[in-house]
């Protein structure tokens, strides 16, 4: 019954490889973000690129396993194309198979830093991508680009190098984000988030691991994303009459 379903599993994999019309990265770097070489991100994106062509979106978020958590429940209008273990790194290579899908995003929230910050990817190559990440996304019609800091873990788990970054990485990561922030001139959205955390670490409450947000913890970031992506009259009058 073991040999079965190991060959079944096998086949399976090669059967999901033969239909994904693309390859990516057949020397993955050496920066410690490997996902987009493995088959599952291939396909997470490969599901992506059927269901975004020719779509026009309000909003759309990139991130890794912290965004990727809050599925589709920031409403049909909005696409979240995060994926758990994403770096700065393979989000580039997210953006090279679906942008050429012709679908655009009013705006886009930018998650992304929390595994550079785990992942050891350098200052200059992080800031490089993540420049890189925001021109691609202007060209797909973002009016607006928010960015969101690099999560902290507990302290605990920041103690584990396979875990999460350290604390003072991931304040190092937050430096850099909002460094280029100021070179792009877009906001960076961290006060909404701060709920989540307790002197510069995540709540213990608000989490399953030390890492990812338990139920309480996505409610209230998916309350912030929402109120991004969907701001209240007043608010929307103001970034209209800054965008002029």
């Amino acid at each position: 019954m073991k040999v079965k379903f190991r060959l079944i599993s096998v086949a399976l994999a090669l059967l999901l490889s033969a239909y994904i019309p693309f390859r990516v990265l057949a020397n993955p770097p050496a920066s410690g973000d490997t996902v987009s070489s493995a088959l599952w991100w291939q396909v997470s994106v490969y599901n992506q690129v059927q269901q975004i062509k020719e779509r026009q979106y309000q909003g759309c978020v990139w991130g890794d396993s912290i965004s990727s958590a809050l599925g589709d429940s920031l409403g049909s209008e909005n696409f979240n194309f995060a994926i758990g273990g994403m770096s700065s790194v393979s989000l580039l290579e997210q953006l090279k198979l679906v942008v050429p899908q012709g679908f655009t995003c009013e705006k886009s929230i930018v998650a992304i830093g929390t595994n550079d910050a785990m992942y050891g990817i350098s200052d200059e190559a992080f800031v490089s991508n993540l420049k890189q990440a925001i021109a691609i996304m202007r060209s797909l019609g973002s009016k607006q680009i928010i960015l969101i800091p690099a999560f902290y873990s507990t302290l605990a788990a920041s103690h584990n190098p396979k875990f999460a970054g350290t604390i003072a990485r991931v304040d190092e990561i937050n430096v850099l984000i909002n460094q280029v922030a100021a070179d792009e001139n877009i906001p960076v959205e961290s006060s909404g988030i701060q709920a989540l955390f307790k002197d510069k670490a995540l709540n213990t409450d608000l989490t399953i691991d030390g890492v990812h947000l338990n139920a309480q913890g996505l409610d209230i970031y998916r309350k912030v994303l929402l109120n991004i992506l969907n701001p209240p009259l007043t608010t929307r009058k103001f970034f209209d009459r800054k965008s002029v």
